[in-house]
């Protein structure tokens, strides 16, 4: 199941993670240290660096996000 979010799913382009927030979507934050979800909610805020979701920052090089790319994003793999 993991496999198919990676290329599914995945958030990686920060216009991606504007198509989720201007339609207020929910995304998942996957942390594969511990191999679960820790948070899932909509994004309130997201920079270079971090993605804000219900009032704790995640950042972007450690945890793998997952929701709807954006329609335009080109096929990833």
């Amino acid at each position: 199941m993991i496999l198919t979010k990676l290329t599914d799913k995945s958030l990686i382009t920060n216009e991606d993670l504007d198509f989720n927030h201007r339609l207020g979507l929910p995304i998942e934050v996957f942390c594969s240290k511990k191999g679960k979800t820790i948070a899932f909610g909509a994004i309130h805020d997201f920079d270079e660096q971090h993605i804000h979701i219900r009032g704790d920052e995640y950042c972007r090089s450690t945890f793998l996000f997952f929701g709807q790319p954006s329609l335009s994003s080109p096929c990833r793999f």
